[in-house]
């Protein structure tokens, strides 16, 4: 098979950044350069502190939710900051970002498997549902201000109905995730002999054993979920939402252009939408401006401040966070590369 000159990954950065320039060309460089340029510092300070508080929030909402012992609370900011870095380098959902939560809490600390897929599925549950009250508050004040016209708010409803009813559909799945035990251990059996091709030691017996292991703990650990810590995490994750809104908020407030904070949270709930589509493309630079933009552009934003806000507003939450979680998943593979050679001179 002849190899393709340019690796996929590859394709995706220059199809973002091809998407990103032209939204630029169009929506006026210069011209949104210049608004940009208008920007009170202070104003900046104040939507990286909120983002940073949005940070927080994100974590202590997870964390109420792990089993005991639990982890300590800086060990969780790491494990949610590389989790974002997995996120915005490997976009698929948020399926890797919360794959490396699920590995990163095993090894870090003395919970099982099991209990650390449990605390990220329900935390992820919570999100959901918290989105869906969030979303219905946000159009219940736009319906009350006439913000948009009452016809559009039909697919919002239709959103939020399905949101809804996944949230609760996966709700019963992790509550009953050991009816599916026969299941699991039936397709362990079906695929060993293709384990055993790639991998001669490969042992069926603990492999069953192992997934029931683990089935086990998550079930228990989703059963034992105090009902305080999950409304804890429920008021937390409800909290962030509001606050996350805030970001572009400002910056229209910066701009001196009047807009309602509910049409904000609106738009801003709708791109963390989009954030969770798998296109490929990493960080979903172009998309997200696109999408932002034009959902301003739908409440009558006009173009160049929709961009100037929207520009504004990822220089914040995407590439600020970029920065930083970056710098904490380098730390880490550092200190695991450490960690590593420290073991091996121990052993030789």
């Amino acid at each position: 098979m002849r190899k393709l000159p340019v690796s996929p990954k590859k394709l995706m950065i220059i199809a973002g950044v091809v998407i990103l320039l032209v939204y630029l060309y169009f929506v006026g460089f210069w011209q949104v350069v210049q608004i940009i340029l208008t920007l009170d510092p202070r104003i900046a300070a104040l939507a990286v502190l909120i983002d940073l508080l949005c940070i927080v929030l994100f974590t202590l909402s997870w964390k109420v939710l792990l089993m005991p012992p639990g982890m300590g609370f800086l060990r969780c900011v790491e494990v949610i900051l590389v989790s974002i870095f997995g996120d915005m380098m490997i976009p698929t959902g948020s399926v890797s970002g919360e794959l490396l939560r699920i590995t990163m809490t095993t090894k870090k600390s003395r919970l099982s498997l099991g209990e650390a897929t449990a605390s990220v599925i329900l935390h992820r549950l919570i999100l959901a549902i918290t989105f869906c009250g969030v979303l219905g508050v946000s159009i219940a004040f736009l319906l009350r201000t006439e913000a948009m016209p009452v016809s559009a708010y039909y697919s919002f409803i239709a959103l939020g109905a399905s949101m809804i009813a996944l949230s609760v559909v996966g709700a019963f799945l992790a509550a009953n995730s050991r009816k599916f035990e026969r299941h699991i251990c039936s397709f362990i059996r079906r695929t060993a002999p293709l384990f055993r091709r790639l991998k001669r030691d490969y042992d069926e017996g603990r492999s069953v054993e192992r997934a029931v292991s683990t089935l086990c703990a998550f079930q228990g650990a989703i059963s034992g979920s105090k009902r305080g810590n999950i409304l804890a995490s429920a008021a937390i994750a409800t909290i962030r939402y509001f606050l996350v809104a805030l970001i572009p908020y400002l910056m229209f407030y910066s701009l001196n252009y009047p807009i309602s904070y509910w049409v904000v949270l609106t738009v801003s709930i709708f791109v963390s939408m989009v954030q969770l589509t798998p296109i490929g493309i990493p960080g979903l630079v172009g998309v997200i401006e696109v999408s932002m933009t034009g959902f301003f552009m739908g409440f009558g934003v006009p173009a160049d401040i929709a961009a100037s806000v929207t520009i504004l507003s990822r220089l914040v939450m995407f590439w600020f966070e970029l920065m930083v979680s970056g710098i904490t998943a380098s730390y880490v593979g550092v200190k695991v590369a450490l960690e590593n050679g420290k073991k091996g001179s121990e052993v030789v």
